[in-house]
């Protein structure tokens, strides 16, 4: 057993030599070659089985801890994840997580001092834990992780003011917070609370649109009719511009007929304004199709990126509007076409595919064969493209 161990032990440190090497170079420059970075993945590869299956000293597991937490203190070689994984596995006793932990807490990283402040609770320093979360509150993770703690040890009422203290200091997003204290007064049935922490929301505008969406389904619970037409168009000025479209059909199933169509004008507008690809989906959904006609009609970009890419909008035309979408078919087919290369050229057969259906959905079958013709003859001596038709 002990000749095994020295077995294990040579190659854990020859596999930490090597990759070592690579992963100075790399945290000199800020990186390496691809395949290097295979290489030093294999060594930490073989070094996390080794230490797991063999009984490898700490001496010698403390040599690779000090010399790896000198890359991850400089967070430069790109393999930080990597070695703090395998310095996880390297420790196993409790005084080693200790020492671990403790060199984690002088990386800077607030990731790391996390990682660090986790490895505290689980060996049982709930003190030294406390401290680590106490000196790096930054976030709101980080407030409610330590509320999570004195909550799951009875202190409900400190686990309440630190995430209140994170309301009013945490940097980032807020969501989580917001959730948190909405659960908390909602479960109280705290009424006044949950007023204030929406007004909170609407003053500061952070992370409004998780308040205006957890109040709407609380005042939906609490068949509150002015409360959710409040939130609904609150939502419609802060929540993401890609769920525009739900809102307005919510607004058309929550608020009472004379509201909607009191509303509705400014709703559009405000839709129009913050999402014009959601506003013309809610304007096609309402058969009003004209402006968006215009749009794709004058729509001069390259085809492949404006609104109507992949011909969004347009297929949806067609079928009111047949020749205008048709027109603008053979533009597109000219354009891609004038750009030569195979890929524009396999693009406006494709596009040339969609004005033969149109055409001939509408019985206008010599018109097509007439217009196919003429382009035919008038390209002619594109080679690269009549081949490309040879499968049209």
């Amino acid at each position: 057993e002990g000749s095994r161990s020295m077995v294990a032990e040579n190659q854990v440190e020859l596999h930490w030599e090597s990759a070592a090497m690579i992963i100075g170079e790399f945290d000199l420059y800020g990186g390496g070659d691809e395949a290097d970075e295979d290489v030093v993945m294999h060594h930490l590869d073989e070094i996390t089985e080794l230490v797991k299956n063999n009984q490898i000293s700490w001496e010698i597991r403390k040599l690779i801890l000090d010399d790896l937490m000198k890359y991850v203190a400089s967070d430069n070689s790109g393999f930080t994840d990597n070695l703090v994984d395998l310095a996880l596995v390297i420790c196993s006793r409790k005084e080693e997580n200790y020492y671990l932990a403790e060199r984690l807490e002088k990386c800077g990283s607030s990731y790391y001092t996390g990682i660090a402040a986790r490895i505290f609770l689980k060996i049982g320093e709930d003190k030294r834990f406390i401290e680590n979360k106490v000196a790096n509150l930054k976030y709101g993770s980080d407030y409610l992780e330590l509320a999570a703690y004195y909550k799951e040890h009875g202190d409900q009422n400190r686990a309440l003011r630190i995430v209140q203290d994170g309301l009013e200091n945490a940097k980032g997003r807020l969501d989580e917070i917001y959730t948190y204290l909405f659960n908390h007064y909602k479960k109280n049935d705290d009424k006044i609370s949950l007023e204030l922490l929406y007004k909170q929301a609407e003053k500061s505008k952070r992370d409004l649109d998780t308040m205006s969406e957890l109040m709407h389904g609380y005042f939906q619970e609490h068949h509150d009719y002015e409360g959710q037409k409040k939130t609904l168009l609150s939502l419609l000025i802060c929540a993401q511009s890609g769920t525009l479209p739900d809102l307005y059909r919510k607004c058309s199933q929550v608020l009472t007929e004379d509201d909607f169509n009191k509303e509705e004008q400014r709703i559009l507008k405000i839709v129009r304004e913050r999402n014009l690809k959601a506003y013309f989906d809610i304007m096609l959904e309402k058969d009003e199709s004209s402006e968006v006609l215009e749009y794709v009609l004058k729509d001069t970009r390259d085809p492949a990126s404006g609104l109507d890419s992949g011909h969004y909008f347009s297929k949806r035309l067609a079928g009111k509007y047949p020749r205008e979408i048709a027109e603008r078919y053979w533009r597109e087919v000219n354009y891609y076409v004038s750009l030569g290369k195979e890929n524009n050229y396999c693009r406006a057969v494709d596009i040339m595919r969609e004005i033969r259906v149109i055409m001939m959905k509408h019985l206008w079958k010599d018109e097509w064969y007439r217009r196919y013709q003429a382009f035919l003859e008038e390209h002619r001596r594109k080679r690269l493209l009549m081949k490309v038709l040879d499968n049209f």
